[in-house]
């Protein structure tokens, strides 16, 4: 008799479950730990904005100057023709700078513009200035690598030495016009200095051939080698704390945990004690209104908070505040401002644990002649010390990520000099938390790689910080 296909089986086949169950580790996977993975990845790179999604166009384009530099280096006919072109063109200079060393010596020495033996002279530079553009037409086709079969738009001949020559060429053209001598001294003087410079730089290609298309291609390999990313070992993490931002933004991110979290968590105690007595009356409703921090969005109450504590806002003006300029101003109400978004949070917990203490033991310890102080610190909080310290482990981590509080009050502000003993000294902002810092080399400095860097630190922390309480609660925290 055929075994009979229980419920389960008939709606769920195995090799099903089997497909869903894979599928579902496989997206996780991707969508999880990847991303993951590549952000530390990240921190170990020299990653910007540059290199972290280079244009393939132009590596290929840098690639392809570096083979036609190669083979203008190497293979000889290419080597004989770039050569001729180069002594042509040197051969030329060195006949305009006589006629232009002519000239200036002519008119130095009292010869007047519009003598016959000045306008021979000048019509002599001129004729040969206009050679200028065949002589270089030829040369740019032994040297254009996209001719030679390099399709690039990286040039290998300076592009300032053609610009030179090109005004060269105009100078010769303006020269016959003048008639003052001092102006006609001057210009010469500055096409002199053209030619002078324009020879010794095709003077350096003749003499040293192989040499100049080295530093050429050394020159473009460091074009290629800034659009690529590459592994930098620990050098961003050495920079991190060598860096006086880094350290004081560790400080203060330090500092604002240990402000923020005491506040955050006796705000919300208080309120939940407060609010479970049956002698507050209407406390639901208020307990209602207590959540509205967790009902509003976070960039409306940051701006909501930087309205009431701006140096014109109500608040601000009252307690003469002014957290554009003050550092610690600005401290108080980012502690201040966090203290408002987390007391719900620690509200709730806490009021869900005082709804599970036994009101019998409250009573007994009121009949005992308990104050109201050791009921609390004796009876109470031991009851509920589990749940509490579990919301204050949660709102210190979320103390170590803060981002947006500082970001939507002043952006980290005020930008001062950041000084750090035997680091020295750098610009930055006061108020810049871990987060923010590393968000702001994002957004300011385009350095990827150093931020990434910056969040590995923050995730460190965070994990010591997790992995030491958990040590010492499973040491002597059994009592909770």
């Amino acid at each position: 008799m055929p075994s009979r296909k229980t419920r389960a089986e008939v709606l769920y086949p195995r090799r099903v479950a089997y497909s869903l169950v894979v599928a579902s580790i496989a997206l996780y996977l991707f969508f999880s730990i990847w991303p993951i993975l590549f952000s530390i990845g990240i921190a170990f790179t020299n990653a910007n904005d540059v290199n972290i999604a280079p244009n393939p166009q132009l590596v290929g384009s840098i690639n392809n100057a570096i083979a036609c530099a190669e083979a203008l280096r190497d293979n000889a006919s290419y080597v004989e023709r770039a050569v001729d072109a180069v002594k042509r063109v040197d051969e030329l200079l060195t006949s305009i700078n006589q006629s232009l060393a002519n000239i200036y010596n002519m008119v130095s020495n009292g010869t007047s513009p519009s003598s016959l033996e000045y306008q021979l002279a000048v019509s002599d530079l001129y004729n040969k200035a206009n050679m200028l553009p065949g002589i270089l037409s030829d040369f740019e086709k032994a040297f254009n690598c996209t001719a030679l079969g390099y399709p690039t738009d990286k040039t290998i001949i300076s592009s300032a030495v053609e610009s030179n020559l090109t005004r060269l060429m105009e100078l010769s053209s303006y020269l016959p016009t003048l008639q003052d001598p001092n102006r006609i001294l001057n210009l010469t003087s500055m096409g002199l200095s053209i030619v002078s410079a324009s020879e010794a730089y095709f003077k350096s290609i003749e003499t040293d051939y192989k040499g100049y298309f080295n530093s050429v291609i050394k020159s473009l390999e460091a074009d290629k080698y800034s659009v690529e990313m590459h592994f930098v070992g620990l050098s961003n993490f050495q920079k991190l704390f060598t860096d006086p931002r880094f350290v004081y933004s560790l400080y203060k991110t330090l500092l604002f945990v240990a402000t923020s979290v005491p506040l955050k968590v006796s705000v919300g105690v208080l309120l939940a004690f407060l609010y479970s007595t049956p002698l507050v009356y209407g406390r639901r409703v208020w307990r209602g209104l207590l959540l509205t921090p967790w009902a509003l969005p976070i960039l409306l109450s940051g701006m909501m908070w930087k309205y009431i504590f701006y140096p014109s806002g109500p608040l601000g003006m009252a307690f003469h505040l002014d957290i554009n300029n003050n550092e610690w101003h600005a401290f108080l109400v980012y502690n201040l401002f966090e203290a408002w978004l987390a007391y719900p949070f620690i509200m709730t917990v806490t009021m869900g644990a005082l709804s599970g203490v036994s009101k019998d033991l409250i009573e007994a310890s009121y009949i005992d002649g308990a104050s109201l102080f050791f009921r609390v610190r004796h009876v109470v909080l031991p009851l509920i010390s589990r749940p509490l310290v579990l919301a204050t482990i949660l709102t210190t981590g979320a103390s170590l990520q803060a981002f947006m509080v500082p970001l939507l009050i002043n952006g980290g502000g005020p930008t001062k000099t950041i000084t750090v003993p035997y680091l020295g000294s750098a610009t930055g902002n006061a108020n810049e938390v871990l987060l923010l810092f590393g968000y702001d080399r994002v957004t300011i400095d385009k350095q990827y790689g150093y931020a990434a860097a910056t969040y590995v630190v923050v995730v460190l922390i965070i994990l010591a910080y997790v992995a030491l309480w958990f040590y010492y609660s499973r040491r002597g925290g059994r009592g909770w």
